[in-house]
């Protein structure tokens, strides 16, 4: 946590020497994400650690949230796991993952959630 920490700070640093442009820097999971995949006693004896609160880090570290839900979750033909050695969720497991992934961010102001079944063309 505190590496991911530096490295988002570094990045914020980089984009402020931009002086020309707007800069928007998106990072493909936030702090909060490591929650999904341990206990919850081990998340808040990490917290506890870092001296990090969650509610801190929520609202306070990024000016949005914008959740992709898990193509586990609507679209599973297109779910990576199918095809893809890197991902060892099976299609429940990953719906369970982007559930937990949901819950730890809502509550920011500008969450906003991405679905992957109404409207959508894949091809």
């Amino acid at each position: 946590m505190k590496l991911q920490m530096a490295l988002e700070e570094c990045f914020v640093e980089i984009g402020q020497m931009v002086r020309s442009n707007d800069v928007v820097i998106l990072i493909d999971r936030g702090l909060l994400d490591g929650s999904a995949y341990v206990s919850k006693e081990n998340w808040q004896a990490l917290l506890d650690d870092t001296g990090c609160n969650l509610v801190t880090l929520r609202d306070n570290r990024y000016d949005a949230v914008l959740h992709m839900v898990t193509a586990a979750d609507g679209a599973s033909e297109f779910y990576a796991a199918l095809n893809n050695e890197a991902r060892y969720e099976s299609i429940d497991e990953a719906i369970e993952k982007d559930k937990k992934l949901r819950e730890a961010y809502i509550g920011h102001q500008r969450w906003f959630m991405v679905g992957n079944t109404a409207g959508q063309d894949f091809n």
